[in-house]
């Protein structure tokens, strides 16, 4: 398959691209390198430098390429920061990613993977959390993540873009020789 992998210069983007080029996949990775390392994309991938608030950039993008599915791993992460400054959030995590919905949907691709997080879930009434527990987010971080997965369901029911949404925990370790790198280290 053809795949675009966005966020693909990030920690989670930067493996789930090589696994997918491990596997014959051919991957393009898109990234505008504010919090990801273009050391961290993989040899054999294509790199697009963009963002995904760009339309144009991404129409450009997607009539270039023929893609199978997108994988959308760009986002901003950090729980604590997100309620300190919730607006960055719901504009780069859902409404820029609306933007590349919408670029998905006019070039036609119908499979979608979204990272999202187990933060959606917010404080967890009963332990294991159950997938179709209810989302009920304790911080802008969660609650942008659940906005797209909102906004997923109804370009589902729609547009029949079929998509699959990844709520991990938090991700940690090393795959060889890439890993997680926060220059400067913001977690304590």
């Amino acid at each position: 398959m053809n795949i675009l992998v966005t966020g693909g210069a990030g920690y989670i983007g930067s493996i789930v691209a090589q696994a997918l080029l491990d596997t014959g996949h051919t991957v393009v990775v898109y990234d505008n390198l504010s919090r990801g390392y273009g050391h961290a994309v993989p040899a054999g991938a294509t790199f697009v430098q963009g963002d995904i608030a760009d339309r144009s950039k991404l129409d450009h993008l997607f009539s270039h390429f023929s893609f199978d599915a997108v994988m959308h791993f760009a986002a901003l992460t950090e729980a604590g920061e997100s309620m300190k400054i919730p607006e960055i959030y719901f504009r780069n995590n859902a409404v820029h990613t609306l933007t590349l919905l919408e670029a998905v949907c006019a070039a036609g691709v119908k499979r979608f993977v979204f990272s999202s997080t187990a933060a959606v879930y917010g404080e967890p009434k009963l332990v294991p959390i159950k997938e179709d527990d209810l989302m009920l987010p304790t911080n802008a971080y969660g609650e942008s993540k659940a906005m797209v997965e909102r906004m997923l369901e109804w370009f589902n029911r729609i547009h029949g873009l079929h998509y699959a949404s990844l709520r991990y925990f938090n991700a940690a370790g090393s795959q060889g020789e890439l890993g997680e790198a926060h220059r400067p280290e913001n977690r304590t």
